[in-house]
């Protein structure tokens, strides 16, 4: 996965195969996914909500300037695919406006 100029912090994303299923894999599925941080104070965090339940969904969130409350993007995925293909499209995006 390309992330363009975004400094990866953490990353458990990788550990989850595409043909991925959440029942078989609820004990990697935590809060705490992924984070990328990007210039412009622009942060990249996906994880798993609610936490080890495998009824979940991955829930993605672009934020600027440390406010949370009001996300520039929110986007909810249950497949592994999806998620890599809008995190990719996102990085893309914010590598060429800067």
């Amino acid at each position: 996965m390309d992330i363009g100029q975004g400094m990866v912090v953490f990353d458990d994303i990788s550990l989850l195969p595409e043909a991925f299923d959440a029942a078989h894999h609820v004990d990697y599925l935590k809060e705490d996914l992924l984070q990328i941080v990007f210039p412009d104070d622009v942060v990249l965090d996906v994880g798993w909500y609610p936490s080890f339940d495998e009824q979940g969904r991955f829930l993605l969130m672009l934020v600027k300037d440390a406010n949370w409350d009001e996300p520039v993007e929110r986007a909810e995925f249950t497949d592994v695919v999806s998620l890599k293909q809008r995190i990719a499209g996102i990085a893309g995006k914010l590598t060429r406006s800067v």
